[in-house]
């Protein structure tokens, strides 16, 4: 299994950008995953700059519904026209940060939700068995 850090809030590898936000890409025996997307297509930048070519990745996986992990999910789909997306179903659902001096909206962009390649999970998610 191979594990590579795409985008966290430190920078990593020399010339990779950095950002509020996470993305994994792993490989397995079986598959290349995209483990979010950070917020933006800063993700998609690293790995091309890691070598790594999305356009090969045959599945998608967002954790949650929030701006710093599915940011970058249209610029991957604009990449990638091949792989099956998976997302809970509830990270569609507005999410909110609030705090005594402001109200930010920090839930995924809504045009997300209309892509055509989006599996909705309604609790969890077995890739591969153990093996």
């Amino acid at each position: 299994m191979r594990i590579v850090n795409l985008i966290e809030n430190t920078q990593g590898a020399e010339g990779c950008l950095w950002e509020h936000g996470l993305s994994f890409y792993i490989e397995t025996g079986n598959h290349k995953i995209l483990a979010d997307t950070g917020a933006s297509d800063a993700f998609a930048r690293n790995a091309d700059k890691l070598g790594i070519d999305l356009g090969q990745v045959d599945t998608a996986v967002i954790s949650h519904g929030h701006y710093d992990h599915a940011g970058g999910l249209l610029a991957f789909a604009a990449r990638n026209r091949k792989a099956r997306i998976w997302i809970q179903r509830l990270a569609g659902e507005p999410y909110y940060h609030k705090s005594a001096v402001e109200e930010r909206y920090i839930g995924i962009d809504p045009r997300i939700m209309e892509l055509p390649r989006i599996e909705w999970l309604e609790q969890y998610l077995v890739l591969e068995e153990d093996g």
